[in-house]
C-alpha cells in the first residue's frame, strides 16, 4: 500500500503530446469528440492535468484512429471499456496545480485521511490487460463487419446480376422477335417489288423495242435527207472557199508589193537623212575648229600687248 505522501506524476498537455506523439490540437479534438467519456481532472486552482489513466485512454483512441475506426465506433468501444472498468472500486485523489518547473503533484497535508492513492503497477497491469482485450474486440468487430459487408455485397451483386441477366435475355428475345418480323416484312416487300419490277421491265422492253424501230426509221430518213443537203452544201462551200482563197492571194500580193515599196522608200529616206546629218556635223566641226583658232589668236594677241601697261 502506498502512503498519502506518495508523489503522483502529472503531465501537461504538451508533455502528453510528446509522450504519445500527437499534436495538442488533435488531443483537444479527441476530447471534444469523446465528451463525457474522457474526463480531464483539474486541481483546486482549476488547472488541467493528465495522469497515466487519461494518457492510456488517449493512446487507445490513437490506436483505434490508426485502424480507421469511425468516431461512433470509437465512442461505443470506449464507453464499453469504461463501464466494464467501473465495476472495480473507484479510487480518487486530490492534487494541487502542477508548477512550471516540476510536473509533480504533492498532496496537501490537510487532505482527508480517508483518501487513498492507486497502485501504479496494478493500474499499468489493468490498463495493459484492457488494451489487449480492446484490441481483440476491435479485431473481432472489424472482421465481423468485413464478413457482413462482403456477404451483403455478394448478395447484392448476385441479385443485381440475376436481374441484369433476366433483363438482357428479355431484351434480346424482344429484339430477335422484332428483327424476325422486320425480316419477314422486308422479304414480302422485296418479293412484291421484284414482281412489279419484272412486269415493268417487260413492258419497258416492249416500249423500247417499238420506240427503237420508229426511231431507226426516223433517223435513217433524216440521215438520207441530211446527206443530200450536206453534199450540196459542201459543193457550195468549196466554191466559196476557192473564191476566198483567190481573193486572199490577190490581196496578199498587193500588200507585199506595197510593203516592198514602203521599205524602199524608207531606206532611201534614211540614207538621205544620214547624208544630211553627216554634212551638218561636218559644218559644225569646221565652225568649231574656226572658233578654237580665233580664241587661240586672241589669246596670243593679249600676251604680245602686255608692255603697253607701263605707259597707261
Amino acid at each position: 500500500m502506498t502512503t498519502n505522501n506518495q508523489i503522483l506524476r502529472a503531465y501537461s498537455i504538451k508533455d502528453v503530446s510528446k509522450k504519445i506523439s500527437t499534436p495538442t490540437g488533435t488531443i483537444r479534438q479527441w476530447e471534444k469528440d469523446l465528451n463525457g467519456l474522457i474526463h480531464i481532472p483539474r486541481s483546486k486552482q482549476g488547472a488541467r492535468f493528465y495522469t497515466e489513466k487519461e494518457i492510456s485512454l488517449l493512446e487507445k483512441v490513437k490506436e483505434m484512429r490508426a485502424n480507421n475506426l469511425s468516431k461512433d465506433m470509437i465512442r461505443m468501444l470506449l464507453d464499453k471499456h469504461i463501464h466494464e472498468g467501473s465495476d472495480s472500486p473507484s479510487e480518487s485523489f486530490e492534487t494541487p496545480a502542477p508548477s512550471a518547473s516540476e510536473n509533480t503533484i504533492v498532496p496537501t497535508r490537510n487532505a482527508a485521511p480517508s483518501v487513498q492513492t492507486p497502485n501504479i503497477n496494478d493500474l499499468h497491469a489493468a490498463m495493459e490487460t484492457y488494451k489487449q482485450n480492446m484490441l481483440s474486440e476491435i479485431k473481432d468487430v472489424i472482421q465481423t463487419s468485413q464478413k457482413e459487408m462482403i456477404e451483403e455485397v455478394k448478395s447484392e451483386i448476385s441479385q443485381g446480376t440475376l436481374q441484369t441477366v433476366q433483363g438482357l435475355s428479355k431484351s434480346i428475345q424482344r429484339s430477335n422477335e422484332k428483327r424476325i418480323s422486320e425480316v419477314e416484312d422486308l422479304t414480302n416487300a422485296i418479293t412484291h417489288a421484284s414482281e412489279l419490277t419484272s412486269e415493268t421491265f417487260e413492258t419497258l422492253a416492249m416500249d423500247i423495242t417499238k420506240a427503237s424501230e420508229d426511231t431507226f426509221e426516223k433517223i435513217s430518213k433524216r440521215i438520207s435527207d441530211s446527206s443530200r443537203t450536206t453534199s450540196k452544201d459542201y459543193k457550195n462551200l468549196m466554191t466559196k472557199v476557192s473564191q476566198n482563197v483567190n481573193e486572199a492571194q490577190k490581196e496578199f500580193r498587193t500588200a507585199s508589193k506595197s510593203l516592198h515599196k514602203d521599205q524602199e522608200h524608207f531606206v532611201d529616206s534614211m540614207n538621205q537623212n544620214m547624208k544630211d546629218l553627216t554634212e551638218v556635223i561636218r559644218e559644225r566641226e569646221d565652225a568649231f575648229h574656226d572658233m578654237v583658232a580665233s580664241f587661240r589668236e586672241a589669246a596670243a594677241a593679249k600676251k604680245d600687248k602686255k608692255w603697253w601697261k607701263v605707259w597707261s
